[in-house]
């Protein structure tokens, strides 16, 4: 069974922008007006398995495309939305930001109410969420490949490959 985010990239649909590592598409089934979604070119399915550049790459993105529902389409505020999980309510197994588009009234109702938890029931987490957080400050690293350098000859004949009119003049007598 394939990924619909990774067919609706290959298919090019409803694509907004794109780059080498990320893209951002219109919503197949958008609860409001440009509901968009930003996602990683690469299928991964949740949050934790994306590299913290092209995470970065992805809010950059999210934070230029909303500017963008403001301007175009006189939106008053959105919503900024990861479904981390399918506990957290999410339906692909491709991780989204989710950018929705708000209007005063809109009907969307995206609000919860507030789990009231004992103080043990904080102490408790804080402890446990502290001990795990000491990669919190670190910034993962893309592993660097390694340059290949090559000959002058190696590169015109790639260049001569790639180019059908190179290799027609070295056709000519």
């Amino acid at each position: 069974m394939g990924c619909e985010i990774c067919d609706q990239i290959k298919n090019k649909k409803g694509i907004l922008y794109q780059d080498a590592n990320i893209a951002a598409m219109l919503s197949p089934k958008p609860c409001s007006v440009g509901h968009i979604y930003v996602v990683p070119k690469k299928h991964v399915p949740i949050l934790e398995q994306i590299p913290d550049k092209t995470i970065g790459q992805m809010f950059a993105k999210a934070n230029k495309i909303s500017m963008a529902c403001f301007e175009t389409l006189g939106v008053q505020g959105t919503n900024l939305l990861i479904q981390n999980g399918m506990p957290a309510g999410q339906h692909h197994s491709h991780c989204i930001l989710h950018i929705i588009p708000r209007r005063e009234n809109d009907g969307l109702n995206l609000l919860w109410t507030p789990k009231q938890l004992t103080e043990e029931e904080m102490s408790t987490a804080e402890i446990r969420i502290k001990e795990n957080t000491d990669q919190v400050g670190i910034i993962q690293k893309e592993k660097e490949k390694p340059v290949e350098i090559k000959k002058t000859e190696e590169i015109k004949k790639e260049k001569a490959e790639e180019d059908y009119r190179i290799k027609m003049l070295e056709r000519l007598p």
